[in-house]
């Protein structure tokens, strides 16, 4: 943005040496320019400061999202955990099927009308 000093401060500032106009306007445009050069200044610590705030942002985002990596790391341990439990489950399907088969075996074996049977089929 250009800046430019209103007529008035002109007016003034011939007044003020002593109406000689060409100092005048040399003053007035250096204060245009100084006016120029803090905008200009003014822009790139605001730009410098935008983009540092914008890989701070981006930094701790980055630490908070799942990484391809972590991800894979934990679906390998839940994959592990999963073929434990099924490794388990046959274990315990294999207990399960051991008990019912002690149990029939105790019944048929302690059944009077078994025993009686075994008797006749033994004599």
């Amino acid at each position: 943005m250009a800046y430019s000093l209103p007529y008035e401060v002109y007016v003034l500032l011939e007044d003020a040496f002593n109406h000689d106009r060409a100092r005048a306007e040399q003053f007035a445009h250096a204060v245009e320019e100084s006016l120029r050069q803090i905008e200009i200044e003014a822009e790139a610590r605001l730009s410098a400061k935008q983009e540092a705030a914008k890989a701070q942002v981006y930094n701790e985002l980055r630490n908070e999202l799942a990484t391809k990596e972590f991800v894979r790391a934990e679906n390998n341990e839940l994959r592990v955990e999963i073929n434990e439990l099924r490794a388990e489950l046959k274990q315990q399907a294999l207990l399960l099927k051991a008990l019912i088969a002690i149990a029939v075996f105790g019944l048929t074996l302690f059944n009077p009308s078994f025993v009686r049977l075994v008797e006749v089929l033994t004599k």
